[in-house]
């Protein structure tokens, strides 16, 4: 694409490589209407655009993050119109969301801090539809569950520290919310003092509860790097991805577990990966030679998964997160080995609790 010609949306220019202005009331307007279907193509030209003007993997997820955020406040005000007990609540958004890390293909990971308590039907039909038009303008459905439409992820203040404390300290008890996903969220729709309180009281409980701690540490414990000693890339031995290595759940995981279990121990309050790792930098726990490779790392695969997913559409085939190392050049093999090494180093530091 020529990098100085401009899409449009919707007839409006992007001039400064943003959302165009007035699209969240033409979301709402939309989402009134039940015609969200639109958003998908919106989103995908957005992603494209930031990406042939040179923005950086980093600013793209964190845009489409913003914008994905404007879909969901256009799809819950357009239900608190009708179910008016909704502005008593407050929308939370956990996982990739919560961290403004999203990639084309990112599904749904919420929840529902509720304020009253609605007639039960009410509630159930109020939830189910916020999911299914979510799921129309393209945010997936979880397939874990995480959804306001399950009873699990809907309650009360105290019903949601009580719950996500009790997640965090059973090592028995595995699920949707393992890997730390409960500790990164944010309020999309709602008091947004309600939720820094409530994960301010989460945090503290993990900082000063030594088996949460090692349980977030026991699930770094099964990585592998996917490297052979002599350098070959370890993949999928069978099945639809045979020869294909899974770049998120191999690599980029454990960078993001890795920077949040750092991030709780010495307190630090950004959310983003990249602002974590910057963070550690600055405070003298991570190296900054081993902090910039970590950063280059991150950037370098969630713009392969930013990429994987615009050529899934140009394919009409779901997201996914698989590359095939045989079909990268020796640029991009030198930098995903890098990236793996880097991430090895960073778990190891974090399993050892030394050398930080």
């Amino acid at each position: 694409m020529d990098s100085g010609k401009k899409r449009t949306v919707n007839g409006s220019a992007k001039r400064n490589l943003g959302v165009p202005d007035g699209l969240d009331a033409e979301l709402l307007t939309m989402a009134r209407e039940g015609k969200l279907i639109g958003i998908r193509r919106t989103r995908l030209e957005l992603v494209q655009d930031w990406l042939d003007f040179g923005l950086s993997a980093e600013e793209t997820c964190k845009r489409l993050s913003r914008f994905n955020r404007g879909v969901i406040l256009a799809v819950l005000e357009a239900h608190a119109e009708e179910y008016p007990w909704l502005r008593e609540c407050t929308f939370l958004e956990f996982g990739s969301g919560g961290r403004e890390e999203q990639v084309l293909g990112s599904d749904q990971d919420n929840g529902l801090l509720m304020g009253v308590s609605p007639d039960a039907d009410e509630l159930d039909d109020c939830t189910q539809s916020i999911v299914i038009a979510l799921d129309g303008a393209g945010l997936t459905l979880c397939e874990g569950g995480v959804l306001i439409s399950n009873e699990e992820w809907r309650g009360d203040f105290d019903s949601w520290l009580a719950r996500l404390t009790r997640w965090l300290s059973n090592p028995a008890e595995k699920g949707p919310w393992q890997s730390g996903l409960i500790l990164d969220f944010m309020a999309i729709f709602g008091s947004e003092d309600d939720v820094r309180l409530l994960r301010d009281r989460l945090w503290e409980y993990v900082r000063t509860k030594p088996i949460a701690v090692s349980l977030l540490i026991q699930e770094l414990t099964d990585y592998r790097l996917p490297l052979t000693f002599y350098g070959a890339f370890i993949t999928e031995k069978d099945g639809l991805w045979q020869g294909h290595l899974n770049i998120k759940n191999s690599v980029l995981a454990h960078l993001t577990n890795s920077a949040r279990i750092l991030a709780l121990k010495y307190n630090l309050t950004p959310s983003n990966t990249c602002d974590r790792l910057r963070a550690l930098i600055e405070a003298g726990h991570v190296s900054a030679k081993h902090g910039y490779r970590l950063l280059e790392a991150w950037e370098y695969l969630q713009r392969k998964r930013l990429e994987i997913g615009l050529e899934c559409d140009r394919e009409s085939i779901p997201p996914h997160n698989y590359v095939n190392p045989v079909l990268l050049n020796i640029e991009e093999k030198r930098q995903l080995k890098t990236a793996i090494q880097a991430v090895e180093k960073m778990v190891r530091l974090v399993q050892a609790g030394s050398g930080l």
